[in-house]
């Protein structure tokens, strides 16, 4: 399960940006965006987390995740598409020469503080 990892150095990143004083007030909620490329699986991260918080002072704070699907480009004949499987192949023309252009994301998009 990576979703622990990823509460750490969620929790890490926190707690230095508190420390040097980027982040000032207790943490209520913090908003991360997640593709889906990522195999994060949004309740076990909330689970993590919340394990992971305890007595610090992240303890409490609620995470709000925007899963972000996956968009590619087709190299062949630049459609834009979702892509829905794991068939990276163009709708319009069939090219497997796809660019993803989302759904690789993995960031913090907003802090909320009291």
């Amino acid at each position: 399960m990576h979703e622990a990892s990823i509460a750490t150095h969620l929790i890490r990143a926190l707690e230095r940006r508190i420390e040097e004083g980027e982040i000032a007030g207790k943490v209520r909620g913090i908003s991360l965006r997640v593709g889906r490329m990522t195999a994060v699986v949004p309740e076990n991260l909330r689970f993590m987390f919340g394990v992971l918080s305890e007595g610090s002072e992240l303890e409490g704070a609620e995470l709000e995740i925007e899963e972000v699907g996956i968009r590619g480009r087709c190299r062949a004949c630049d459609a834009e598409f979702d892509i829905q499987d794991i068939c990276f192949l163009c709708v319009r023309c069939g090219s497997a020469e796809i660019d993803i252009t989302s759904g690789r994301e993995l960031m913090i998009i907003a802090v909320e503080v009291e």
